[in-house]
């Protein structure tokens, strides 16, 4: 084998890596290059190249370029997990911040909750307290009132009890009054009677002697006798006579002797008149 100069050799070799570059990859941005026969290119002087050397060579390139594509493909792998750590981190970072707005919030209206909760319990407290001291006033009230009325009505036991006694003093004073005035009032009325009989029997026999006085009688009316009634005024003035039995001819000559009086005798006192006003008498001449 002729050996090639080492820049004919590099410039084939390239020529070919390029070559197979661009057959490998087929989608690659880049066009295929382009001849340009306006340019004189040096002449190549014809030269056996050995087929082995270009094989190797090609798999070389073919290796360096696989190397490479798996370097560019981890690359892009470790880029593309580095890009989805920081997209879990920002997403994790976000999460935690969404997190912490939520607790916050959840802490405010937790806070908020707890405020009111604590508001309301004071407010029922202070309910409960105004009840408590409303019923314990009002308890205190009624045992207030209930002494009081138990006060009156024991100042009103003792009262009756007491007017009691004094009423009954008193009944008792009256009843001895009564009984003491009853007594005083018999001995007055047994002395009065005494006097009202004495002045009625006086006064009788003033009317009988004025009677009598005006009798006219002669031996016939002997052992003869008349009943009669008279009826008096208060002055005395006859209003009437009455024959209550006897003998006949006796008997006119009373009303006769009556009729003559005409006023008898009569007492001023009304308790001796009242055993005037309607009195009886009995004639019988003595001959």
């Amino acid at each position: 084998m002729v050996n090639l100069p080492s820049a004919v050799v590099i410039s084939v070799v390239l020529h070919l890596s390029v070559l197979v570059v661009f057959i490998i990859n087929d989608n690659s941005v880049m066009p295929p290059p382009t001849a340009d026969f306006s340019r004189e290119l040096p002449i190549i002087q014809a030269v056996v190249i050995d087929q082995s050397e270009v094989q190797r060579q090609l798999d070389k390139v073919k290796q360096q370029q696989q190397s490479k594509r798996l370097e560019e493909q981890q690359q892009a792998q470790q880029a593309e997990d580095k890009r989805r750590q920081q997209e879990s981190k920002i997403r994790r970072l976000k999460e935690r911040a969404q997190k912490q707005i939520r607790d916050k919030k959840r802490a405010e209206q937790a806070a908020v909750a707890a405020r009111e909760r604590q508001k309301k319990d004071k407010a029922k407290a202070k309910k409960l307290e105004a009840l408590r001291k409303r019923k314990e006033q009002q308890k205190k009230q009624a045992e207030e009132k209930a002494k009081a009325q138990k006060s009156r009505e024991e100042k009103a036991i003792k009262e009756a009890a007491k007017k009691r006694q004094v009423e009954q003093e008193q009944l008792a004073q009256q009843k001895l009054l009564a009984q003491q005035l009853q007594a005083e009032q018999a001995v007055r009325q047994k002395r009065r009677n005494s006097i009202v009989l004495s002045e009625v029997q006086k006064y009788q026999s003033l009317i009988k002697q004025t009677i009598q006085r005006n009798l006219i009688v002669d031996n016939a009316m002997k052992g003869k006798s008349c009943r009669i009634n008279i009826r008096l005024a208060s002055n005395g003035l006859v209003i009437q006579v009455k024959e209550l039995g006897g003998d006949p001819i006796m008997c006119r000559a009373a009303k006769a002797a009556v009729f003559k009086s005409s006023t008898l005798p009569v007492s001023k006192e009304a308790d001796v008149y009242q055993q005037l006003r309607n009195i009886n008498f009995t004639f019988a001449p003595e001959l």
